[in-house]
C-alpha cells in the first residue's frame, strides 16, 4: 500500500496497461513522444490480435518500435 492514500501499488500489468493507454492518447491528441532522445509523432500501432504487447510506428522511423522504448514528453499547457 502507498503511505498517502492507502491503496495498493499497481501491478506490472496495470503499469503496462497505463503505458499503452498513454500511447493511444498521444496518437489521438497528436502529442509527441520521446524515442532515442528525439521527439517523434506516432503514426500508428498494432495490438497483434489482443496480445498485451503492441508495436508502434513512428513518423520518420522505418522500423516498428516496442512500446517500452517510448517515453512521454510532459504536456505543457
Amino acid at each position: 500500500m502507498t503511505a498517502r492514500d492507502g491503496t495498493p501499488p499497481k501491478t506490472a500489468q496495470q503499469l503496462a496497461d497505463d503505458h499503452e493507454m498513454r500511447i493511444v492518447r498521444a496518437k489521438q491528441l497528436c502529442r509527441r513522444v520521446v524515442y532515442k532522445d528525439l521527439l517523434q509523432f506516432i503514426g500508428g500501432f498494432c495490438h497483434h490480435d489482443g496480445d498485451a504487447e503492441m508495436v508502434v510506428y513512428l513518423k520518420g522511423v522505418t522500423e516498428p518500435v516496442r512500446p517500452c522504448e517510448i517515453t512521454f514528453q510532459e504536456h505543457q499547457a
